[in-house]
């Protein structure tokens, strides 16, 4: 097999992480089966990541990253903050079906009880993107598109766990039912809270 760049690698590498432990969860994980799908040995695969954790590590942060990603892209459009968090309601909805790994690390006790750093990383990206969100709502509170007195930060942490939650619920029932179903409740709601009474589309 030919040589690739580095950068390749590792993504073969994170894709077949997220495939696995969508399939096993994160104890399901090996290092023997993530070389085993991408097509080389362990030794090769230890170039790249010393270890499992790291692995797990590398995944998280490139997803979160592809996520923020994909959000700054909808913030960037010209468009009003309710369509705004519309849009990213239901590319995150979008993410999480087509990265179902995703939610087995976010829950596994590698998270909650194992390694400080990663859920730091974690942390970090989080505090992020709750400061995104904060930003769109702060763009329709002064516009007078949300209500003047919507709390911003409880606002961001409401929109993020009414998605968490959903994601939880189809994680419990092993995603029998599309997270798509769950973004017209979701944004009726948001709706409800967030648009000021005088606010006419």
């Amino acid at each position: 097999m030919s040589k690739q760049p580095t950068e390749i690698r590792k993504k073969q590498i994170i894709k077949a992480t997220l495939e696995i432990i969508a399939e096993k969860g994160v104890s399901g994980l090996t290092t023997a089966e993530v070389a085993r799908r991408v097509g080389f040995s362990e030794a090769a695969l230890f170039r790249h990541f010393p270890n499992k954790l790291q692995i797990i590590k590398a995944t998280m942060v490139d997803v979160h990253e592809s996520l923020l990603n994909g959000i700054q892209t909808i913030i960037s459009k010209n468009t009003g903050p309710l369509n705004k968090l519309e849009e990213i309601l239901k590319f995150q909805l979008t993410f999480i079906e087509e990265n179902k790994g995703l939610p087995r690390i976010l829950f596994s006790d590698e998270l909650h009880l194992g390694d400080k750093e990663l859920r730091q990383t974690i942390m970090k990206r989080h505090q992020k993107y709750l400061e995104t969100i904060m930003s769109v709502i702060a763009e329709g509170v002064a516009l007078g598109i949300f209500r003047g007195d919507l709390d911003i930060k409880m606002g961001a942490k409401t929109f993020f766990g009414l998605i968490q939650t959903s994601i939880f619920t189809s994680f419990m029932t092993d995603f029998d039912v599309s997270l798509l179903q769950q973004f017209e409740p979701i944004a009726r709601f948001l709706r409800q809270c967030f648009i000021g009474r005088n606010y006419c589309a």
